[in-house]
């Protein structure tokens, strides 16, 4: 090799001096590029031996090792990288001990495979299954529902929406209709299931009241010092409300009638076909204004008592088909001669709670107008009570007050082939403030024509707009003899 300190100018002749030094850095040049490509290719060779070595490396890495001394490294990054990488894990996978689970053979990096999934589990979970009715999964593969090592969920489930994990074995439909209830909207399926076993059907965590009574306590308090109780219930609360969704409110599979008819249809189809129909029948709630759903102190689990209720709507002017129907709630309380049914509190003495062919919803037949030709089949009603004989019998000593002597004024009024006066000519069949439910006036098409009726000690008289005034007595006053006798004993004589 050649060095530019190795040429010494004194000894190169003057006469050639300039090509003598032309020559001397030409070698140089030379000499300089073959020493530069030396070291390149020094270099080169010691990159190739280090990415080879990198190569073998990871070759080494990906190759699982053969024998396995600490199970600790499982879950390593060299390993099972992720295994470990989750909120909640499955405790033997915490403590990295594999081989709870993963049969290893020897110390080998080789393990059996696991026979039964759910016997494996059972063998630290039995007492998922110590209830005779057991969820299939359970029975077949845990991990459908459990993640083997861990998850961002609690129990290590394998999803993050428990509704999405039902529904991907059971039919999401029982989820379509409109009204949802609250738990299974949310998929908070195992607050009434129980996810692996149980003693009673559909997997339910207690028996329907019970369960139902967890979260609605106090319809259960008012249940269980309830009188009488809706007999649906005893069976549970799922004979009328779908447990998921319900196409009607309150989960209902259907409209208030249409559930109620399930089992009281007779009273469902009056209150549909009925001629005259209860107007409450005809709104959302229909059988809900009157009777609760679930229990009460009155028969036939009224809300409040009969009366009371009725009053509930009838304390103002009430549009009927036919006619607006009078505030009832005014009229008794100014009047304080009630009829005896409406004293007893019982409006159904008269009408029909649900529906009727006669006006009024009355359950027996009465003549709807002022003036009605006498026939006893117009008299349903009231001689459902009271005496037919007080309007057949034109003489009486003891069926009425309404007599002059033994002339029985009711048989004048009212039995007659034209023009007969009706019960509601005179009395008014609610209340009133006269004796006997005396109306002081009665509706005559446009006109209110009063009665004028006054009261005397043995009788009395009225003036009312169809005739002059008219007087009647029991008694007579028998002047010779300073006393009065009833008029009966005079007449005889």
């Amino acid at each position: 090799m050649y060095f530019i300190a190795d040429h010494h100018p004194a000894e190169v002749t003057p006469c050639h001096d300039d090509l003598t030094r032309k020559i001397a850095l030409k070698k140089v040049s030379r000499l300089m590029r073959e020493k530069i490509a030396y070291l390149a290719r020094i270099v080169l060779r010691y990159q190739i031996i280090s990415v080879a070595a990198l190569c073998i490396v990871a070759a080494a890495a990906v190759e699982p090792p053969a024998i396995v001394e600490d199970p600790a490294s499982c879950g390593t990054a060299d390993c099972h990288p992720g295994v470990k990488d989750h909120k909640y894990l499955h405790a033997p996978a915490r403590l990295d001990a594999c081989t709870m689970c993963h049969e290893q053979v020897e110390n080998k990096h080789e393990f059996l495979a696991i026979p039964s999934m759910p016997e494996l589990c059972l063998s630290c979970h039995e007492a998922v299954t110590d209830s005779p009715i057991v969820h299939a999964p359970v029975l077949e593969d845990c991990t459908q529902c459990h993640d083997p090592h861990g998850s961002s969920q609690k129990m290590m489930l394998a999803f993050s929406d428990q509704k999405e994990m039902c529904f991907q074995c059971h039919d999401d439909s029982i989820m379509e209709n409109e009204f949802k209830h609250g738990p299974a909207s949310v998929g908070a399926c195992t607050i009434c299931h129980a996810p692996h076993s149980s003693k009673e059907e559909k997997l339910l965590r207690e028996p329907t009241r019970d369960l139902c009574a967890s979260c609605h306590g106090d319809l259960m308090e008012e249940m269980e010092s309830a009188v009488h109780l809706h007999e649906p219930l005893k069976e549970g609360c799922t004979s009328c409300h779908n447990p998921h969704s319900g196409p009607g409110p309150r989960m209902l599979p259907g409209t208030t009638k249409e559930v109620c008819g399930q089992c009281h249809e007779d009273v469902v189809n009056v209150a549909i076909n009925s001629t005259v129909r209860h107007g409450p029948m005809a709104t959302e709630d229909a059988c809900l204004h009157c009777h609760s759903a679930h229990s009460s102190s009155r028969a036939p689990l009224l809300k409040k008592a009969q009366i009371d209720l009725c009053l509930s709507c009838h304390d103002k002017e009430v549009q009927a088909p036919e006619a607006t129907l009078q505030n009832m709630k005014v009229l008794l309380d100014k009047n304080s001669d009630w009829h005896g049914p409406i004293k007893t509190g019982n409006c159904d003495g008269c009408h029909l709670p649900h529906g009727g062919e006669n006006f009024r919803m009355l359950k027996l037949t009465y003549p709807k107008k002022f003036y009605s030709p006498f026939d006893m089949a117009y008299y349903e009603l009231c001689f459902s009570c009271h005496d037919p004989e007080l309007v057949k019998r034109k003489e009486t000593k003891t069926l009425t007050n309404f007599r002059d002597g033994k002339r029985n004024l009711h048989y004048v009024h009212v039995n007659k082939e034209e023009r007969g006066r009706t019960c509601r000519a005179c009395h008014e069949v609610h209340a009133s403030s006269q004796m006997g439910h005396i109306r002081e006036s009665v509706p005559y098409g446009k006109w209110d024509l009063p009665i004028n009726f006054k009261k005397t000690k043995g009788g009395g008289s009225c003036q009312p707009g169809c005739h002059e005034e008219a007087s009647y007595d029991r008694i007579f006053l028998d002047k010779s003899a300073g006393r009065t006798v009833p008029k009966l004993q005079v007449e005889q004589k």
